[in-house]
């Protein structure tokens, strides 16, 4: 259940009134303020117990001055289980932004830095502006870990320290950013005992450095086509566990690897008349150990193993009327260790005064190209139906959808009809119902999957209110 306010919620309502008292008063400032709650629940395949239920309240602000000189913005995230898990609680967002000083941008608080990776900072920048380019320098400690620990917001604060770069430069078409962020990061290892975090068990604190860089730009190209294109390139920790009968007493080792995980894109969107066009290109690279910690046997599965690939896609939409549209996509993977994957599928929604009918039928093919046990080739059917009444205020949609076995997806163990090998897609047919409404900025709705062979109930439950 959830419990009165903490030291944390204290704090947090605390500084959102002083973010707001400090702030200048403007006659017709623009806020902007959204409070939810929601429940998710999902019972087990026997359906006789609840495997997941939890509570959560979200609520974020925005507030702006008139002429958009000065804004805040906070953002907290709590959910609580109900069956006794541990619970979550996130400031996400509480940064107080002042751009009414001629050719500075001053921020202060708990704001997330610049680039594609989800860093937030507990701290302050300050950039130089002019109507071209934005450069600006940020410092503070680090908000969060990789495991998405608070690390001051706690009743053991550790400071991680964060400190970066970025600048942006900004042309009529045309838009480019670059952001360099060096941090600390905690990483936590289990050595065993009970579960993760419990009594009893061990756990090991390793501080570890990291570097980050994002780049990216974007494009206008011409009135009909928009063009993007940026990469980034992070840290990676390779954690090994003793597999060897002599070493299985040994620690884990963790190994790191600056900017050992790199990734690259492109994107081009265009339209013309009632058809739109896009394709994009994207190149992923993530070092990956595979030596099996001494053991030749675990090392030979391991070793085809790769977090590298390729992969294009493309996709078509199209509205002959105004009351259709179709949509067609093609995905293809291509990963180092030679396997391939092509999914294709396609869709159409008709709407007809305030009912609307939607299918959708695909299909997932994987060519494997490893040995490593548990793997195995895979051909999928994709398809997905419902039908719907959407008013300007209320929304029902009734359906169905499926992830369907075509081939060998399955490998079951010997004399164990009920498991599935390892790195396998488990096919999951499902009938849901999606339920919304809104009015006088209040809202909520329901969404429910009900598995069509047995396999458990998942409801998400939500309502709250927005200005």
């Amino acid at each position: 259940m959830l419990r009165g306010l903490d030291e944390t919620g204290v704090a947090v309502a605390a500084s959102v009134a002083a973010c707001l008292a400090l702030a200048p008063r403007a006659a017709h400032a623009d806020t902007r303020a959204i409070v939810a709650v929601d429940t998710y629940v999902a019972t087990t395949p026997d359906g006789r117990a609840t495997d997941v239920a939890d509570l959560a309240v979200s609520a974020r602000l925005d507030w702006r001055s008139d002429d958009g000189a000065r804004s805040v913005v906070a953002d907290w995230v709590e959910r609580e289980s109900l069956i006794g898990d541990e619970p979550r609680r996130e400031l996400q967002e509480l940064g107080y932004t002042e751009r009414g000083i001629a050719h500075l941008t001053l921020r202060a608080g708990r704001f997330r830095a610049p680039g594609g990776f989800w860093l937030i900072v507990d701290g302050a920048g300050v950039a130089l502006r002019t109507d071209l380019v934005e450069a600006g320098v940020y410092a503070g400690s680090r908000a969060f870990t990789s495991s998405r620990t608070d690390t001051l917001l706690s009743s053991s604060p550790h400071p991680l320290p964060l400190v970066g770069a970025s600048v942006v430069a900004r042309g009529q078409t045309t838009q480019a950013e670059l952001a360099y962020t060096y941090t600390y990061d905690r990483v936590d290892i289990d050595l065993g005992g009970t579960a993760d975090g419990a009594p009893g068990s061990t756990v090991r604190s390793i501080r570890q450095p990291e570097q980050y860089v994002d780049a990216e730009v974007v494009s206008q190209l011409s009135e009909h086509v928009f063009a993007s294109a940026g990469g980034d390139v992070g840290n990676r920790y390779l954690i090994t566990y003793p597999t060897d009968p002599s070493h299985l007493g040994d620690d884990p080792t963790l190994d790191k690897i600056y900017f050992g995980s790199q990734e690259a894109f492109a994107l081009v969107d265009g339209t013309t008349g009632r058809l739109r066009l896009s394709a994009t290109a994207a190149i992923l690279h993530a070092s990956l150990d595979a030596r099996g910690a001494g053991d030749p046997m675990a090392a030979a599965a391991l070793a085809p193993l790769t977090g590298s690939f390729g992969e294009a896609t493309l996709r078509a939409r199209y509205r002959p009327i105004p009351e259709l549209r179709l949509d067609a996509r093609y995905r293809a993977r291509v990963r180092t260790d030679h396997s391939r994957e092509q999914r294709g599928q396609v869709s159409g929604v008709l709407r007809i005064g305030v009912l609307e009918a939607a299918l959708m039928i695909g299909a997932d093919l994987e060519h494997t190209g490893t040995t490593a046990p548990g793997f195995v080739r895979e051909r999928s059917l994709l398809y997905r139906a419902s039908v719907a009444r959407k008013t300007p205020v209320t929304e029902l949609t009734l359906g169905a959808a499926a992830v369907a076995a075509l081939g060998d997806e399955v490998s079951l163990t010997p004399g164990d009809d009920d498991q599935r090998a390892p790195y396998t897609l488990e096919a999951r047919s499902y009938a849901f119902i999606d339920a919304f409404a809104h009015t006088r900025g209040y809202f909520g709705g329901v969404d429910a999957e009900l598995d069509l062979h047995g396999e458990g109930l998942r409801v998400l439950a939500q309502i709250g209110w927005s200005r």
